[in-house]
């Protein structure tokens, strides 16, 4: 089928059948998820191989590792939604600048975080990172850094290439990279027998080959949003405040929920070290759900914006309520799989060089137990999530997140661990608690906004 051009994109978005439109944009983001989420359980499993410290080391850094990457990742999810809002109304030349001002903020947040390189064994001190991990997770944990620094270009151009609905070349492109990086990782692991941090020089590796293909693509000429170098470095007056001002919020809840997820792999630490890698195995075996759920949910919130931009506001509000039937409707097709191949599953991460180790293996289990029904809890929030990122409401959504995490999930398992000697269980009990707990607020707020914007455009 012909791939529709950035105008015709914008025409559909805005008056094709929903359904079929968030299933069409959604679905390679689907798959792609699905695709990343295995690469990451085959990659934990490389890590298993080497030692349930290693695999524990390798999570704790992954966590940390996230909240420095959430600065920019926040700062391109605001961008993209005032960029997505011009495009909807058809103002192409403002939609060109505001992308060339996000790669200027990029670059400068790529800097500071290649200044804090020599600094890393410090700040890992800082944060009370167990001895353990300190030793190869600090190498492993300044590859990771770099490897994000060089990754915020992918991610430009990947929510790029999503605004205008070109989503099968982002999934071909991903699982192409996570090929390349899966082959690095067992060449590096069961091949050459290094450790962990040529785990991180794989990702290092394939990341730098992605970047040279967006780099070709981001200079198109046809393209309304291509870079060009003279914007980049040109200051306009309001336009960096702007992506600002909606990004820090963005920014400000992942590297928090980030944050959070440190201090709650701390938290089961007091189990034992091996506790926080069973949570890590937990959480990227349910991830399989909910990352393939939350690709039809992050095409919605384009969706969303672009139509909130045109002044289609009932249109907006009828995209989140498809969101929720396919999110649903995605989330239990993937639990119904992911139950019956668990089993398969971790058998896998309960095996290692050592041997295989039946008590991992049923520690992992008792925490996946909840944390897959939570799963479902995650596509109601997730789809409500998207529908106030789409309206640029992160204020909204930065409180939602901080809920969550200080609210649902760090007290809730400061209270279980008094009460649950069993780690497993009160991780578990945890994640469940807090991901359908967050719900509530986030579907009771999106209802009423609802209301409001449905209301708005009745009395224009």
């Amino acid at each position: 089928m012909r791939r529709m051009t950035e105008q015709e994109f914008r025409a559909y978005s805005l008056s094709g059948n929903l359904y079929k439109l968030i299933i069409q944009v959604g679905t390679p983001l689907a798959v792609f998820a699905l695709f990343n989420t295995l690469f990451s359980i085959l990659d934990t499993m490389m890590a298993s191989h080497l030692g349930t410290i290693d695999v524990s080391t390798v999570a704790y850094m992954n966590q940390l590792r996230m909240v420095l990457n959430a600065i920019g990742t926040g700062m391109i999810t605001g961008s993209m939604i005032l960029i997505n809002r011009e495009y909807g109304a058809g103002n192409n030349e403002k939609a060109g600048i505001l992308i060339n001002t996000l790669v200027r903020l990029i670059l400068m947040i790529s800097a500071v975080f290649l200044i804090m390189l020599p600094f890393v064994p410090w700040l890992l001190g800082i944060i009370s990172t167990p001895e353990e991990f300190i030793e190869e997770g600090a190498l492993y944990f300044r590859v990771l850094m770099i490897a994000t620094v060089i990754n915020f270009i992918n991610l430009v151009y990947i929510n790029v290439e999503k605004t205008r609905g070109r989503t099968s070349i982002i999934m071909v492109l991903n699982i192409i990279t996570m090929v390349i990086k899966l082959t690095l990782s067992a060449l590096f692991i069961y091949v050459l027998e290094k450790g962990i941090v040529y785990i991180a020089v794989a990702t290092l590796i394939t990341y730098s080959l992605f970047a040279l293909y967006s780099l070709f693509h981001l200079f198109d000429k046809m393209s309304i949003f291509r870079i060009i170098p003279s914007l980049v470095f040109k200051v306009r007056k309001g336009v960096a405040k702007n992506i600002v001002d909606i990004s820090y919020p963005v920014a400000v809840e992942d590297s928090a929920f980030s944050l959070g997820r440190v201090v709650v792999n701390s938290l089961a630490g007091g189990y034992g070290a091996e506790m926080i890698g069973a949570l890590g195995i937990s959480n990227n075996v349910s991830g399989i759900a909910a990352n393939f759920e939350n690709g039809f949910s992050d095409a919605s919130s384009a969706i969303v914006s672009q139509n909130y931009g045109a002044g289609k506001y009932k249109r907006a509000v009828d995209a989140y309520k498809a969101n929720i039937v396919i999110t649903l409707a995605a989330s239990v097709l993937a639990l119904s799989i992911l139950f019956l191949a668990n089993d398969f599953l971790l058998d896998i991460f309960a095996t290692s060089k050592t041997g295989y180790d039946l008590t991992f293996k049923e520690t992992i289990r008792s925490i996946f137990i909840y944390d897959s029904i939570g799963c479902l809890g995650i596509a109601i929030n997730g789809a409500g999530m998207d529908f106030l990122l789409g309206l640029g409401r992160t204020k909204i959504t930065l409180i939602l997140n901080f809920l969550k995490i200080f609210v649902f999930r760090i007290p809730v398992l400061f209270i279980l661990q008094m009460f649950i000697e069993d780690g497993a269980t009160a991780l578990g009990i945890m994640m469940l608690i807090s991901n359908w707990g967050i719900c509530i607020p986030t579907t009771i707020i999106c209802t009423f906004i609802s209301k409001r914007l449905v209301g708005k455009e009745k009395s224009r």
